[in-house]
Parts: structure tokens; sequence; C-alpha cells
């Protein structure tokens, strides 16, 4: 089969030719239709990761899938082949992504694709859609409720920004002006663009009495340092980049959350259903073929990603 991969950290990769995947017990197979192209996996190839799981090479990227099942392993329950799928691949070793024509996946984290779910959005939803909810669940937001959300044009962001508005939040987007129009579009009721400086300042004066909560999708640790301070007692700082001072919070009687997001097969099949009602909706997507997936990640660690990429095999 053809994949993506890199046969070293930091190297630019390339279309390798692999042997097609067996499934091991508790795995199925995929026969993939789209993969999702996130930052995670940018530190990956970079080694970031390496001492923390097993890497093996040439290692395909990709974590994030959209497709067929073509085989099933031992103990797959009730999945067989023909069935649609997304979801994660829930491996504990790096190397055997998505970013390939086949590939494996664990049965506890993936979930059937409705027929309202394309295979280039079921790509899109699974680590994003999930860390989303990892973000705006602990808040436990009341109607009214002001939000900040940092990157809200990102994969993310923007499924965040669906999910705070559905539970009746105020919403304040974060982003470049050239996204404005699109986070309105998810729901968003004040857009601030970061390129004019002064976030926390002009927050401040449009909510004098502070802010129930963060998330963190976007932007740097000092930034988020500075809007924590507008959170109230009993709000939320929840980063998604590691940036939340648990401590510091803890003392000025905010709760701050480091997400670590867990793609389950409960928690798509939750995405799923909140689709299907119209509480979230297909963000913005590019896809690229996958003799271009190289691209994509270089898309990617650029930033400024508007929704999500995509890559077709």
């Amino acid at each position: 089969m053809r994949g993506f991969a890199v046969d070293e950290f930091g190297a630019a990769g390339s279309i390798h030719e692999l042997d097609v995947p067996e499934p091991d017990e508790g795995f199925v197979r995929v026969r993939v239709a789209a993969a999702g192209v996130n930052p995670a996996d940018v530190f990956m190839l970079k080694g970031f990761y390496k001492d923390r799981m097993e890497h093996r090479f040439p290692l395909v990227p990709g974590a994030d899938v959209a497709g067929t099942v073509d085989a099933v392993g031992a103990g797959a329950g009730q999945w067989k082949v023909g069935d649609e799928v997304f979801g994660g691949l829930g491996k504990m070793v790096v190397g055997a992504g998505s970013m390939a024509e086949y590939t494996t996946a664990s049965t506890k984290t993936i979930a059937p694709r409705p027929a309202g779910i394309d295979a280039q959005f079921g790509a899109a939803l699974p680590l994003a859609g999930v860390s989303a909810l990892m973000c705006i669940d602990p808040m436990g937001l009341k109607k009214g409720d002001v939000i900040v959300i940092l990157g809200a044009a990102g994969g993310i962001g923007g499924f965040a920004v669906q999910l705070a508005k559905a539970a009746g939040a105020h919403v304040v987007a974060v982003t470049r002006e050239a996204n404005a129009a699109y986070v309105r579009s998810l729901g968003a009721d004040e857009v601030v663009d970061y390129g004019k400086g002064d976030i926390d300042q002009r927050i401040h004066e449009a909510h004098a009495d502070g802010v129930a909560g963060i998330v963190h999708a976007g932007g740097d640790k000092d930034e988020l340092a500075q809007l924590a301070e507008l959170v109230r007692k009993g709000g939320h700082v929840v980063s998604m980049r590691g940036g939340a001072d648990l401590e510091h919070l803890a003392e000025h009687g905010v709760t701050g959350i480091n997400v670590m997001t867990m793609v389950t097969t409960e928690a798509l099949e939750r995405l799923a259903g909140l689709v299907s009602k119209g509480t979230i909706k297909r963000p913005e997507i590019k896809t690229l073929p996958l003799d271009q997936a190289g691209e994509a990640y270089k898309e990617i660690e650029g930033g400024h990603v508007r929704g999500k990429l995509i890559v077709v095999p």
C-alpha cells in the first residue's frame, strides 16, 4: 500500500510502499477514506514524544481516521467488514498511523459513522471534537456566562465555540480579523483580533465584571497568564497547550485544567449525536491528496489553519 512516512525524526517525509497491516486482537483494519491532520502529529514527527512512547520507522503519522472496516482481529466485538467508522487509532506505539491507504484502529476508539457525517467530516471530528468536549464540559456553563476562546478558528477552538454557544454562553472568540466572519458563523458573539494587541485590556473593558472561563486552544502561556487574571472566582482556565498554572489559579479560586485528550467510542458517539441534532456543524475543511501530506504538515506547523486539514489517500 501507499503511505506517507518519514525515515528519521525531522525528515521531510515522502510516499513509501508499505505492507498492508494486519489487525491485532481488539483491533480492526480500516480502508482509509480520509485522515485528519493535527498539530500533535508535527510534534511526533520531530521526535518530541520519543521518550514517552515507542516509535517505529518508517514512521507513518496520523491519529484521526474515517473509512471502512476491511478486516477484523480477534475480539473485535460487533464490528464487521464493510462497517463505516470514524475515530482515533488507540495505539500505544507510534508509526502505523492513518496517512496511508490502510491502517488499524482499536475497537475502543472508533464509532459508527452515520450517513450525515461524510468521511472528511468524520476524520475532522475525533481529536479536535473530543478535545473541545473535554474543554467545555468541566466548566458547567450557564446561560449568559462569558467565555473566551483562544484559537477560535482552529479545529479545537471551532468546535469549542459551538459547544459553548449551545450551552448558552456569551462567546468571545480570539482569532485573526480574517477569521471573524467564520467564527461568527459558528456562534461567536464577539471577535477580538489578536493582531491588534492588548487582548486582555480590550476584553476587560468589554467585561469589567470578569469572565467565567477561558479555553486555551491557541496562543502562548504568557498570553494565557494575562487573560487568566480576568477569570472570576469559581471560574475555569482550560488549556490544550499545557499552559494552565494550576497552583496559581487555585490560589485565586479558579480551577485550572491542562487537557490530555482521550478519544473513546462513547465520546465519538456523543459527537455524532450532537452533529445529528445540529449542535455541531461541519467546520471549514481543506482537503489534500496523500501525495501532498508533507505540505499539509508544513501548513499546520505554520499555524493559522482555519477549520481542519484533511488528507485523502
